[in-house]
């Protein structure tokens, strides 16, 4: 399970987190029961966790998730946060009274919500992280587990946070073609020049959306849904996915 927020920075623009929260593999470790060519009896064995089923996504949310949220998340920063992941069976939110005490621990408030379905250009993980482990592991060949763990930790360590920052942009480039297309998702990811546009110290954390195309998917949107009012409070974000 890997988990990336936008970077944060402080007013003077100095970075106060790199957005890099973690990579946690479903794995578990075992004592080998039997001697074999390759290792001895009792040697510790690293397995991977077979069923990645709800129970196993509630255990790694309590033991990793918020646990490094609490410990990475910058102090003077609102303690407002919503995770999105994507639409897997497994991935249900717990309703049970431990789960919902830990997403309110520590004045945190914590809160879920899900990618839209068939949408893979708004799942920032995918834009961004998870195409770098796949670029690092093409041009390694592991051959056990723990060397295939080793080798996605090092693309992790590698993930420049410049570059998660541009991914963060491009999702909201992706979120303004979704509009332009009512919902759609036939498009390709457009290319800004980020890195062009950073050097000349003309790209923007947030993006410009045209009144005129807001204004046209509200309309539209009214022919489909009834609107929701009422202020919403502030909160960051971050990606929380499996893969």
């Amino acid at each position: 399970m890997g988990m990336v927020g936008k970077p944060l920075y402080a007013q003077d623009e100095t970075m106060l987190h790199s957005g890099k929260y973690g990579l946690f593999p479903f794995v578990k470790h075992e004592r080998a029961r039997k001697k074999s060519k390759n290792r001895e009896a009792g040697t510790i064995e690293t397995k991977d966790i077979q069923s990645v089923n709800k129970d196993a996504i509630r255990e790694m949310i309590l033991d990793k998730i918020i646990p490094t949220i609490h410990a990475e998340w910058p102090p003077e920063l609102s303690k407002n946060i919503i995770i999105q992941w994507d639409n897997a069976r497994p991935h249900q939110v717990p309703k049970d009274e431990e789960f919902l005490a830990a997403t309110q621990a520590n004045g945190f408030n914590i809160q879920f919500v899900f990618q839209p379905a068939q949408s893979p250009d708004l799942n920032v993980l995918d834009l961004g992280l998870f195409k770098a482990i796949q670029s690092n592991q093409y041009q390694s060949f592991p051959t056990n587990l723990d060397e295939l763990i080793e080798k996605v930790d090092e693309a992790f360590e590698m993930f420049d946070p410049t570059l998660n920052r541009y991914t963060w942009i491009t999702l909201q480039s992706c979120m303004i073609k979704v509009l332009e297309k009512q919902g759609g998702n036939n498009f390709n990811p457009p290319h800004m020049g980020k890195a062009r546009l950073d050097r000349q110290g003309a790209l923007e954390d947030i993006l410009k959306v045209d009144k005129k195309l807001v204004a046209n998917t509200v309309e539209y949107l009214n022919t489909l849904f009834v609107p929701t009012t009422g202020p919403q409070p502030h909160h960051e974000e971050m990606e929380v996915d499996a893969d």
